[in-house]
């Protein structure tokens, strides 16, 4: 369990039906007016999700400030940054709120990412408030003392960080449970008179399983982001390039975090375009009911969505992730609409790995990364760490062979 925290970041919606947040004294019910000035100056260029996760990565700092009395609005606004006690007390504090919140005497390891985590998001703003606020330092040029002075603390922050004892794998969807989600969802969205929600559910399902979309992306689509006659390529769009009329969604519209790219199908026995165009031409509509109860069909959607729920409305994430636990309920596999992106990426690695080019693997891994839309390429390095661990899983079975046979170590 995660420690309670006496700060919250609660999102209101902005104009243009953008997601924006307030750090909040759920005490007092008062705002923090660094946090606001803070997250007005990531929201320029953040997604509302980084803006989001910045502000509940900083609820610790504010909250531990609180409780020790500390005005970290004067100190932040003045420039001030922490000084190393401060830092080791606010840590020492964060660990305590972790072993209560676990009821353990030893730090729990599967919280040393987010104990991590929070620690990052206090830096990130202690040190943009400094570069952004310091006094002048007299006898060193502004810059040089700044960077002097987050270079210190730096080091504090980093001899407080908890060391990972496992690097981090992609969790992956075994061949089985794919076949299992295939069938079933193939199954009910081909039925005579399919319910909408399998129908949507099977689309949904080889977007995330054949492109390694993630749930954000696909509800983010559009039909002029669809393949056409012209090309066969679904366009990825950032929310900040889009061009055009708010989601009807608001603040709970999905953002596409990832790069914007353009991808065409490429396993064999594709289901699109042919899915694709069935979806759009027979399922893509709304839903009434007569005054006699049936169930009509109104094939006019009144904006370029592609998934939509049984009004014919943009489908809303609470929806996707109910979705995901239903197919869950009905096959028996844990999964998560993002499992399936992991399930694309693992198995996409392994491709390239079998690759003996050694030029062609590193050409073929850059591409990857762009399939996947990540500006960093160490973000791919989850799937690199699970192939490897499959592969030295397997890599001395040799050994079983008669030719490699250990003589001295065979029963006589």
């Amino acid at each position: 369990m995660r420690p309670h925290f006496s700060y919250t970041a609660r999102s209101f919606e902005a104009p243009q039906g953008r997601a924006r947040y307030a750090l909040i004294n759920t005490r007092t019910s008062i705002p923090s007016v660094a946090a606001g000035l803070y997250e007005a100056a990531l929201a320029s260029a953040a997604s509302p999700n980084t803006l989001s996760a910045e502000l509940q990565g900083i609820r610790p700092l504010f909250t531990w400030a609180d409780q020790t009395r500390l005005d970290l609005d004067a100190r932040l606004l003045s420039g001030g940054l922490l000084e190393p006690r401060e830092i080791r007390a606010f840590a020492t504090w964060l660990h305590r709120a972790f072993l209560e919140a676990a009821d353990r005497t030893t730090f729990p390891s599967e919280n040393i990412k987010g104990f991590n985590t929070y620690l990052f998001a206090a830096q990130r703003m202690m040190d943009w408030f400094h570069t952004q606020y310091a006094a002048d330092a007299g006898h060193l040029p502004r810059n040089i003392a700044v960077a002097k002075a987050i270079e210190t603390t730096a080091r504090v922050w980093r001899e407080r960080r908890k060391r990972t004892r496992v690097l981090e794998t992609a969790p992956d969807l075994e061949e089985d449970g794919i076949a299992e989600i295939e069938t079933f969802l193939h199954s009910a969205a081909s039925a005579p008179s399919p319910d909408p929600l399998w129908v949507r559910g099977y689309l949904i399902w080889r977007l995330a399983i054949e492109f390694g979309f993630r749930i954000g992306e696909i509800l983010a689509l559009r039909l002029e982001d669809c393949p056409t006659r012209m090309s066969r390529a679904f366009c990825i769009v950032r929310v900040e390039d889009r061009i055009g009329p708010p989601d009807p969604r608001g603040k709970y519209a999905p953002r596409p975090k990832t790069l914007g790219r353009e991808l065409e199908p490429v396993i064999a026995r594709s289901a699109f375009p042919r899915l694709l165009i069935d979806y759009m031409t027979t399922h893509r509509v709304s839903w009434r009911r007569s005054p006699s109860g049936a169930r009509l069909k109104r094939p006019v959607v009144h904006h370029t969505y592609l998934v939509v729920n049984d009004k014919g409305d943009p489908l809303p994430q609470r929806s996707a992730t109910n979705l995901a636990a239903y197919i869950a309920r009905e096959t028996g596999v844990d999964f998560t609409w993002h499992l399936a992106r992991h399930a694309f990426f693992n198995r996409a690695y392994e491709a390239v790995a079998r690759l003996e080019d050694p030029t062609q693997r590193e050409v073929r891994t850059g591409d990857l990364v762009y399939w996947g839309g990540w500006s960093d390429p160490e973000s791919l390095n989850i799937y690199i760490r699970r192939a490897r661990q499959q592969r030295a899983r397997t890599a001395l079975r040799v050994w079983g062979s008669a030719a490699l046979e250990w003589k001295a170590l065979s029963p006589s």
